[in-house]
Formats: C-alpha cells, sequence, structure tokens
C-alpha cells in the first residue's frame, strides 16, 4: 500500500494498536487527555525502522464524552497492515487539577481479517510536577492480548517546555510481549493546534531494534 493511500483512508487511526501501549501522536506512552468535545485531531507520521518503513495515521473525534479512533498502520517491507478501533473517555481532568487519569479500550488486527483477535485496556495518568506546569509525567498501565501472548502493559514519559513552542519528549514501555523500547525527541508547535515530532528509539536488547520517526499532529481549531 502507497503511504498516500494510507493517509487518505477516512477515520484511520491507532498509535500502532491500543494494545501495544501506543499512545498520542508518535508517542508509546499515552497522556489522560482526550480532543475537545465536538472536535476532531489527526496524527500522523512516518517510522524508519531497521526493518524498514512504517506509515500510520491517526484521526480521532470526541462525542458523548469519549474520544474515538479507528485506524490502520502499514508496515512496508512485511506488506503487513494493521487496524484497530479505539475509545478514550477522561474520568479526572487534568486541566481542573494537578493531575488527570483516563482509560481506553482497543480492540484490532491485521487488516484482512476483521475479527478483532487483539484488544486491551489502558490507564493512562498524567501528573504535573512544579508549580509552571511546564513539566508532565505521564503513567499508563494496562492489560493486553495478542494471537502470542498476553499480558501486563506499562510505560512512563515525560514532557518538558523548554523555550516557547519547543518541548523535549522523553519515554520508556513495556508491551505486551515484555519487550521494552524507549525514545527520546522535540516537539515544535508550529501554530495553535498543529506540530511535529522528531524522535530516536530503539528496542532494548535488539542490535537491529532501532528507528527515527517524524511526526506531524493537526487538530481542528476551537
Amino acid at each position: 500500500m502507497h503511504v498516500f493511500r494510507v493517509f487518505a483512508l477516512p477515520l484511520v487511526a491507532v498509535a500502532m494498536l491500543p494494545f501495544d501501549t501506543r499512545a498520542a501522536a508518535s508517542l508509546m506512552v499515552d497522556d489522560a487527555s482526550i480532543t475537545d468535545a465536538g472536535r476532531c485531531q489527526l496524527e500522523s507520521w512516518g517510522r524508519h525502522t531497521d526493518a524498514g518503513a512504517e506509515w500510520t495515521a491517526v484521526p480521532a473525534c470526541t462525542f458523548a464524552d469519549t474520544e474515538w479512533s479507528l485506524g490502520v498502520s502499514h508496515q512496508h517491507a512485511a506488506s503487513s497492515t494493521q487496524w484497530a478501533l479505539g475509545a478514550k473517555r477522561v474520568l479526572r481532568d487534568i486541566d481542573q487539577r494537578r493531575w488527570g487519569l483516563a482509560l481506553s479500550a482497543g480492540v484490532g488486527s491485521d487488516w484482512r481479517h476483521l475479527r478483532g483477535d487483539d484488544w486491551g485496556i489502558n490507564a493512562p495518568l498524567t501528573l504535573a510536577l512544579g508549580a509552571s506546569d511546564r513539566t508532565l509525567l505521564h503513567l499508563n498501565l494496562g492489560w493486553a492480548r495478542t494471537a502470542g501472548a498476553r499480558g501486563r502493559t506499562e510505560g512512563i514519559g515525560l514532557e518538558i517546555v523548554t523555550a516557547p513552542h519547543w518541548s523535549l519528549l522523553a519515554e520508556t514501555a513495556r508491551d505486551v510481549t515484555r519487550q521494552r523500547s524507549s525514545q527520546f525527541g522535540v516537539r515544535h508547535e508550529l501554530w495553535r493546534g498543529a506540530s511535529v515530532d522528531l524522535l530516536a528509539g530503539r528496542v532494548h536488547h535488539q542490535r537491529d531494534g532501532h528507528w527515527i520517526t517524524l511526526g506531524f499532529n493537526l487538530a481542528s481549531a476551537p
């Protein structure tokens, strides 16, 4: 599938599928927030790995106090396309307090099979560190099942605003196969509701488990 066909699919979503602890934008660790009610956003990225290129697009819209997503992620080298349907709801809003809590769930599988064999749940917790709210700590704890494994998923991420329109990103996560991955990078805000991410990451204890990610995030204007 050509990259432009992936990005053109309607309501395409999922940061590499919910049960793999993937999350907001090109990140692996989710935060405890959703799109504003009645609004939509598009999170998309390309990732170059040692095995080849991956392309993902993630539109999401919020209604009935829940953010809904339906999406596709394509791995070019393996000619593999994954889909997933996700839902996320905020239980405690961080904008009103010093910490926020959400609950998300997802189901998906290979594009050629629509049975939804893989599924998972995740509880993102976000803490505002310091009085200025320039540093956010994200903690994830979940449970997932795939065709080859089942068990706990977890992750920890950090966002630090270092300058106007610039943030540092760092995170590490363990997926359902107990494989741990980490990545580090920057986010630049282009204008209100639009930003780009540049990230470098690796799968621990794998010599060929490195990647570079370029992401683009766009939210509808309030």
